[in-house]
């Protein structure tokens, strides 16, 4: 790929101390959503955001900006957080899921049902063992990237690149009809574009 269109953003590798040092994939999605500059925007749910960021810094640097049309599409893709629950993690911003045990629970429903969803749309059967080191479906992060190389490893990094793209893009569908389905009230949807 070529040098990006004027205006678009460039994004970065990593994390970013401020938007004048650049920005990675969700540091801009937190300012598209009105949040603090963050790589960890609460307006995304922790396992697509934790896809993102590994999609954002495995790619070069020109096929890093084939992400810039998903900008925006993960906003709202999320259970809505707790007011005034305990957080914990690296820079206090994770919520303490076992003292929300039904946050919790909607959450884990939530990644159940994208996991499901994105199995089935690649035609993966996962034995009941597969199931289980994936956390129910719970852990997408994992899953994401333990089935790129389904159903049948690709020849060339294009061919890894285009399936990635096109994963993420799959992925972002599976969250929007799990949200839809589980009628979870997608905040911050308004300050895009609707897909």
């Amino acid at each position: 790929m070529s040098q990006p269109l004027e205006g678009m953003p460039v994004l970065g590798r990593g994390r970013h101390r401020s938007p004048a040092h650049g920005a990675c994939f969700l540091e801009y999605t937190a300012l598209l959503a009105g949040e603090p500059f963050s790589d960890e925007p609460a307006c995304v749910d922790g396992e697509l955001a934790a896809v993102l960021r590994h999609a954002n810094d495995t790619l070069s640097p020109a096929d890093r900006q084939r992400l810039v049309p998903l900008l925006g599409r993960a906003i709202g893709l999320a259970v809505p957080e707790p007011v005034g629950a305990p957080r914990r993690g690296r820079r206090g911003r994770a919520w303490d899921l076992r003292a929300l045990p039904g946050y919790a629970a909607a959450v884990g429903a939530l990644r159940e049902t994208v996991a499901r969803r994105f199995t089935a749309a690649l035609g993966s059967d996962l034995p009941a063992a597969a199931w289980r080191e994936y956390d129910g479906g719970r852990d997408l992060d994992r899953l994401f990237w333990g089935l790129m190389l389904e159903p049948v490893a690709v020849n060339t990094s294009a061919a890894w690149v285009d399936r990635l793209l096109g994963r993420l893009v799959l992925l972002h569908e599976c969250y929007e009809q799990a949200c839809d389905e589980r009628g979870v009230v997608r905040t911050g949807r308004d300050l895009v574009p609707s897909r």
